[in-house]
C-alpha cells in the first residue's frame, strides 16, 4: 500500500513536470502549494483554537497562579484543581486540531519525499540549481529566511521565549536542507512560503478577533 501510494505521487509529479513545460524543480513547488492550500482550512482553525485557548489562560492567570500557591507543595492537588478550572471554562489540552492536522501532515510528508528523492535522480537542474538531486547552498539559505520571516510573523509566539522561537526554525531548516537534495528542498521552499501566507492570514484573523471580549 505505501509503495502504490509513493508511485501515484510519483506519477503526479510526472504529471505536473509534463504541464509545467517538463520542469521538475516547478512541479515539486507547484506540488507543496497545492498540499498546503487543501490543508489551509484545517492548519488555520488548529492556529486560531491554540490562540483563543492562550488568550483564555491569559484572562485566567490569576486565578492559576492563586491555586498553585495555595495548592504549593501538592502537585497532585494542584493538577486536580487546574483541571477543574480548566473544564470549568471549556479550556481543553490544546491538542485536538493540532494533532489531527499532524496525524494528516506525517504520512502524506512522508509519501511525498519519498516520491521525490526518487524522482530527483534524474530530474537535472532548476534555476540555478545545478542538479536536484544534490544540497544546494542556495536554497537553504532561502528556506531559513523564508522560516525566519514565518517566526517573526507568528503572533503567538510567547514574548519571553520570542527571539529563541524565532531563530531555531530557521537554523533547522537550513541545516536540514542543506544536507537534503535539492528536489527534496524545493518541496519545503514551496511549503515554507505558504507557511508566510498563512502566518499573514492568521495575523488579519486574529486581529479582527482581538476587538471581541474573552469568553471564559
Amino acid at each position: 500500500m505505501w509503495t502504490t501510494f509513493v508511485d501515484c505521487i510519483g506519477g503526479l509529479l510526472a504529471q505536473l513536470a509534463s504541464l509545467l513545460d517538463g520542469s521538475y524543480g516547478l512541479a515539486v513547488i507547484a506540488l507543496a502549494l497545492a498540499v498546503r492550500l487543501a490543508l489551509l482550512p484545517l492548519t488555520l482553525h488548529a492556529a486560531e483554537q491554540g490562540w483563543r485557548r492562550q488568550r483564555k489562560l491569559a484572562a485566567l492567570k490569576p486565578e492559576i497562579e492563586a491555586l498553585r500557591q495555595r495548592h504549593a507543595g501538592e502537585p497532585a492537588a494542584q493538577a486536580a484543581a487546574l483541571q477543574a478550572l480548566y473544564r470549568r471554562h471549556g479550556i481543553g489540552a490544546g491538542l485536538g486540531s493540532g494533532l489531527l492536522t499532524a496525524l494528516v501532515q506525517a504520512p502524506l510528508g512522508m509519501g511525498i519525499y519519498a516520491a521525490i528523492r526518487r524522482g530527483a535522480a534524474g530530474a537535472g537542474s532548476f534555476l540555478w540549481i545545478p542538479k536536484l538531486v544534490r544540497p544546494d547552498l542556495g536554497l537553504a539559505l532561502l528556506v531559513a529566511a523564508l522560516s525566519l520571516a514565518a517566526a517573526m510573523l507568528n503572533p503567538m509566539l510567547p514574548e519571553q521565549a520570542r527571539t529563541v522561537l524565532q531563530w531555531l526554525p530557521a537554523l533547522v531548516a537550513f541545516f536540514t536542507v542543506w544536507h537534503l537534495a535539492a528536489g527534496l528542498g524545493l518541496y519545503w521552499l514551496g511549503s515554507s512560503s505558504a507557511t508566510v501566507a498563512q502566518t499573514l492570514l492568521l495575523r488579519r484573523r486574529i486581529r479582527r478577533l482581538a476587538d471581541r471580549p474573552v469568553a471564559i
